[in-house]
């Protein structure tokens, strides 16, 4: 029986935006994942809480992946009271799913603030990291990496897919396929600019203009 594949990706999503979504979906595909997990936070570690209620931001990723079975809103961060730190989360995904291989998804500007979350290395323990890189990004991997982190990659760096699935978790592997330079800030500052050609699903940029959301008063 082919053990189970299942990625995990957290954030604001203030608001979901185009970037979040292909990176999902490259991840679903170069891994071969069932689905993926999409995390909205509750309340942050390391930076302000949204300005946009959890209600919209659940709201607005339900539109955002509508018809696409692969990508999973879970709240289960809502649910939990205090900090919003992911090695929780990790940990409530193998008690729920125990015989799963766990693929936590981010970015390169996330993966080297790692030494600043909540036990990050026992993160590390719970599941692999596919680290995402854009194309501006590559040829540059190790640069800026904290020397903690670097010393955590290169004992659990893998090349390619086959390696990272060979054992349940703990290994570090990059995808450089991703062509989608979004951000959810650029995204909120266009939006209080009064700009609408943002990299959004049509149906979220509806439910923003609909609800007054990300207006400058």
């Amino acid at each position: 029986m082919k053990q189970q594949r299942l990625g995990v990706m957290g954030g604001m999503f203030d608001p979901v935006h185009d970037g979040h979504l292909a990176a999902a979906r490259l991840a679903l595909d170069a891994l071969a994942l069932e689905r993926v997990h999409l995390v909205p936070c509750a309340r942050p570690n390391h930076r302000s809480e949204p300005g946009i209620s959890a209600e919209h931001r659940v709201a607005m990723l339900e539109l955002a992946i509508a018809g696409d079975q692969r990508l999973i809103v879970d709240t289960r961060e809502l649910q939990r009271p205090g900090v919003s730190y992911m090695v929780d989360t990790l940990r409530s995904f193998v008690a729920e799913f125990p015989h799963a291989i766990l693929v936590y998804i981010l970015g390169q500007d996330s993966f080297y603030s790692l030494p600043r979350w909540y036990q990050w290395r026992e993160l590390l323990d719970l599941c692999h990291l596919a680290v995402i890189n854009r194309p501006a990004e590559l040829g540059a991997e190790e640069s800026g990496m904290p020397a903690e982190l670097d010393a955590e990659y290169q004992q659990r760096k893998v090349a390619d897919v086959d390696s990272l699935m060979a054992t349940a978790r703990g290994r570090i592997l990059r995808l450089h396929n991703l062509d989608m330079p979004a951000s959810s800030t650029a995204v909120r500052s266009s939006l209080l600019q009064g700009k609408r050609a943002v990299p959004v699903p049509a149906a979220v940029l509806e439910y923003i203009e609909l609800h007054g959301l990300y207006r400058p008063f």
